[in-house]
């Protein structure tokens, strides 16, 4: 039963939604459904990633179910509960999901810090994860990239590594000497602006950057862009969320600073187009390189098309209308490939048994994804994207309205 610190909309949205997962499949609703859990940020400033992944995770089910479901079972997102992106309400929820051993396999929360805090209680648990959004490689590579990975936890995210080297190629490119990093003071930031800072180095020795961190939500960050500005940045690069960013970019104008503008994947996000609006031109961003491709990926096409069947072109689709926005791509896609992933290995393996959905986890190769082409793992690597799979975007205005186009074509 739910706990009364959730409110009854959360309570009733949470059991609509498996209602309507069961419904999908009436030829076998007799039989108890195979269920995945997750703890995400549903509701509250960073929604933007948990509310995505959950829609994508949904179209999955519903797939599936349509289908039949899996030997004759359905499937179901048995419980999907509201974190707001808050480490201590992720330990909460995620305890009531573990203590369910009705719960097949689960999906970690949206961010690097709630992920963090309840990835050791998910090792231990055994039962198998895939990871959509948190990018620290922690919660991947425990003891370092040359060791062994977590053995049940698997991951389609844009992790830190990967994008530092997308971000530092283009930055590299762009010939900037001076590079100024605003990161964001959770396990993310301060891992992300390590990596892209070592990387910037090991590609351009001359290379010189200055570091600067602000707390989420924090309504000024005037001080460390000051600073930067002192230190010679020639251009800004800020990892973190939109809606922070957004606070950043506004502070930016006020200052009058005059420099480009990179972020990680919080650019491409509705809270920073909403929040720092004609602002956002020019802003340039990594994120995934099938929103690039025109057509899209077959899979990718596919999903989108069953997004916009069941939601229409809202605010999560994003202002250009024949073109859904890239956050699509970081979020509802990879909620769509880690919960199609799961069931699949569920299928392959026969059973729900963790050790064997585990092993079909680590024989999946070249795998249809929505937001990775092809997605593969093995014993040895539990992380699909690789540099191929980004691409670095620069926001536009278009007669179409304000849009994403990939850095090779902007002008």
């Amino acid at each position: 039963m739910i706990s009364n610190r959730y409110n009854r909309l959360t309570r009733g949205a949470l059991l609509a939604g498996v209602a309507t997962l069961l419904l999908a499949a009436p030829a076998t609703a007799q039989q108890d459904p195979i269920q995945i859990g997750f703890t995400t940020a549903i509701t509250g400033p960073f929604n933007e990633f948990g509310e995505g992944y959950r829609r994508g995770a949904e179209i999955a089910a519903e797939q599936w179910n349509a289908r039949g479901g899996i030997d004759g079972r359905p499937v179901a997102l048995g419980m999907v509960l509201d974190d707001q992106l808050v480490p201590d309400r992720s330990v909460q929820n995620m305890r009531r999901i573990l203590d369910n051993p009705d719960i097949a396999a689960l999906i970690a929360p949206s961010g690097s810090g709630p992920t963090l805090a309840i990835i050791d209680m998910v090792e231990a648990d055994g039962r198998p994860m895939c990871n959509t959004q948190a990018q620290t490689p922690l919660i991947i590579w425990p003891n370092g990239l040359d060791q062994p990975p977590r053995r049940n936890v698997f991951s389609v995210s844009i992790g830190n590594t990967v994008e530092a080297d997308k971000l530092g190629e283009a930055l590299v490119a762009g010939q900037y000497n001076h590079v100024g990093i605003l990161h964001e003071s959770t396990g993310y930031g301060v891992t992300g602006a390590e990596i892209l800072k070592s990387r910037l180095e090991e590609l351009d020795p001359n290379v010189t950057v200055t570091v600067e961190s602000y707390n989420q939500r924090a309504p000024d960050m005037t001080a460390q862009l000051a600073r930067a500005q002192r230190a010679g940045a020639d251009v800004l690069v800020v990892i973190g969320l939109g809606a922070d960013l957004a606070v950043i970019r506004r502070n930016i104008a006020r200052l009058n600073l005059a420099i480009p503008l990179y972020a990680t994947a919080g650019g491409v996000t509705p809270p920073y187009i909403e929040g720092a609006g004609e602002l956002t031109i020019g802003t340039r961003a990594a994120s995934s390189a099938v929103m690039a491709a025109n057509p899209y990926p077959a899979k990718t096409q596919e999903v989108l098309d069953a997004y916009v069947a069941k939601h229409g072109r809202d605010r999560w689709w994003g202002p250009d209308q024949n073109r859904a926005q890239i956050a699509i791509a970081s979020t509802m896609l990879t909620g769509y490939d880690c919960a199609n992933l799961l069931f699949s290995a569920i299928e392959r393996a026969g059973s729900t048994d963790p050790d064997a959905v585990i092993a079909a986890m680590q024989e999946t190769r070249d795998f249809p994804g929505a937001s990775i082409e092809s997605i593969s793992f093995s014993p040895e690597d539990h992380d699909a994207m690789t540099t191929a799979g980004l691409t670095v975007y620069e926001m536009q205005s278009t007669p179409a309205g304000l849009t994403l186009v990939p850095r090779e074509t902007a002008n």
